[in-house]
């Protein structure tokens, strides 16, 4: 395999910790396998185009299946809730403070 594959699949590998880690581990292997099994078809049939095509395949899974897989994780949702609750209150503080200023208005 080229340099340039053997890159990319360390790349790939690389952006597997963005999928959820119950699909990651169980799947990883297997994923990879088919991203350089297919990397490697499209470069022989397509070249450096075909090798675009599949990263731009795997640049648009990341953002259909590994992202939103880690938008309904435990941890996501309760930093997402944090974060919420903790830009309303102080929203609130400062609304509060700024109070007497805007009742003269």
């Amino acid at each position: 395999m080229p340099k340039t594959l053997r890159y990319v699949t360390r790349c790939y590998r690389a952006l597997l910790w963005v999928y959820p880690a119950e699909l990651r581990d169980r799947y990883g292997a297997d994923m990879t396998g088919v991203f350089e099994q297919a990397l490697r078809t499209e470069f022989e049939k397509r070249g450096a185009r075909g090798v675009a095509v599949i990263g731009c395949r795997a640049l648009f899974e990341l953002f259909t299946v590994a992202i939103p897989g880690q938008l309904t994780s435990e941890w996501m949702i309760s930093a997402g809730l944090s974060l919420a609750i903790n830009s309303a209150i102080l929203a609130l503080l400062v609304g509060i403070m700024m109070w007497p200023r805007y009742k003269f208005l």
